[in-house]
């Protein structure tokens, strides 16, 4: 393969550039719905251990252990 010059290899890599912004852009509702569902899991497990006789601060620490995805 014949080597690119400056000029080919500048536009190639502003091509991958801008597929991978649009990537991250196509997969953005995606990225939200699941940040919601792990805001919705976190706040189940706060108040469960709240129903459990922790105190809030105990339920904070608690919670933010019990999901890491």
């Amino acid at each position: 393969m014949a080597k690119m010059n400056y000029e080919a290899r500048k536009a190639l890599n502003a091509a991958r550039d801008e597929a991978n912004v649009q990537a991250v852009k196509d997969g953005m509702p995606q990225e939200i719905r699941r940040a919601d569902l792990l805001a919705e899991i976190r706040r189940v497990h706060y108040d469960a251990s709240i129903r459990k006789g922790f105190t809030p601060e105990q339920a904070l620490v608690l919670c933010s252990k019990a999901v890491s995805m």
